[in-house]
């Protein structure tokens, strides 16, 4: 048949050198090739990431609403940098985003204001040691927060019950306790301490055992203020405490609260700090 080889032929082929040893191709035009084919790829790839980082910005574009899209997603889109228009409407997810911003940058604000005046509190924190002996407190009044800490203080040491009700003021769950404290007194007492203030009254002037104090410094915002004290007990040892007061009509007071109410109104059957400190 034309074009066939015969057995003999083809073992008369095989026995040629270059049937052991094929040529090595060495073409300029063959390597050429492979380089641009190696090329396409790599360029395809580039080109494939670029379309997807363009449909995945323009994705995200259009539903924030508020992000513009990339570089890549504005020329691969033909458009001009910038996030298109809305119609105006607002879905119920982005209504509960924003409601929850306002309630994040809520309370960014008070934090800060905390964190205001915690910072002013420790500026003023290290005065040299200038304590006030308990003799020499007096009934200040109560027109500044400062004032107001020695009032307290003076009422507190002297076991004026009525001063030291007055210059105080209770949180709703001081209230409950000591409201629930003195239902379980006797019809004399009820009678004696017939207000909730009036009974954290004789709560703290039982437990103070402080017998010098110093001012160092208050800082308000609003109706809240922290006068920061330096506070020295019968032991002769010193500490520096904040104290939280608050405005209300008739002044600053001190504001007590329910854990302080609980902690020492479990104490009334112990002997007060006044009456220990004398033995």
């Amino acid at each position: 048949m034309p074009g066939c080889i015969d057995p003999t032929q083809a073992a008369a082929l095989t026995r040629l050198p270059w049937a052991e040893h094929p040529p090595r191709v060495n073409s300029p035009k063959l390597t050429l090739a492979l380089v641009a084919g190696l090329f396409v790829l790599v360029v395809a790839g580039f080109v494939l990431q670029w379309q997807t980082n363009a449909a995945l910005w323009q994705s995200i574009a259009s539903q924030n609403g508020s992000v513009n899209p990339s570089p890549t997603a504005t020329v691969a889109n033909g458009e001009a940098r910038g996030a298109s228009a809305t119609d105006g409407t607002r879905s119920p997810d982005k209504v509960e985003l924003a409601r929850l911003r306002e309630e994040v940058n809520d309370l960014r604000a008070r934090t800060a204001a905390l964190a205001r005046l915690s910072v002013r509190a420790a500026e003023s924190s290290s005065p040299a040691l200038n304590l006030l002996p308990s003799g020499a407190w007096k009934n200040a009044g109560r027109a500044t927060p400062s004032a107001a800490a020695e009032t307290m203080m003076w009422a507190t040491d002297s076991g004026n019950v009525d001063a030291l009700a007055a210059a105080i003021t209770l949180d709703q769950a001081a209230r409950e306790k000591a409201e629930a404290i003195l239902a379980r007194m006797s019809d004399a007492v009820r009678a004696m301490y017939d207000t909730p203030e009036k009974l954290v009254a004789l709560l703290l002037a039982r437990e103070t055992d402080i017998r010098a104090m110093q001012v160092l410094g208050e800082s308000s915002a609003g109706d809240e203020a922290l006068v920061n004290m330096r506070l020295m007990k019968d032991d002769g040892k010193t500490k520096e405490e904040g104290m939280q007061f608050r405005r209300t009509p008739d002044g600053w007071r001190a504001n007590i609260t329910g854990k302080a109410v609980d902690k020492m109104g479990k104490k009334l059957s112990e002997p007060s700090k006044k009456d220990a400190g004398k033995k």
